[in-house]
């Protein structure tokens, strides 16, 4: 498998799993306000850096 043909997938499920988090903790109450904003930034960043570093 091309990891480059599979960027545009792999992005989209590390968004996904950022907005999970977000309604979890918002919507759920998993997480305080604070630490949702963290976790939900944090994978989006992350989790795109590791797609770009990844799939080039």
């Amino acid at each position: 498998m091309n990891l480059r043909q599979r960027k545009k997938d792999m992005m989209g499920l590390v968004g996904g799993l950022g907005v999970v988090i977000a309604l979890g903790g918002f919507v759920g109450g998993w997480y305080s306000p604070g630490t949702t904003i963290t976790l939900t930034f944090g994978v989006w960043i992350l989790g795109a850096l590791l797609v770009n570093l990844f799939c080039e």
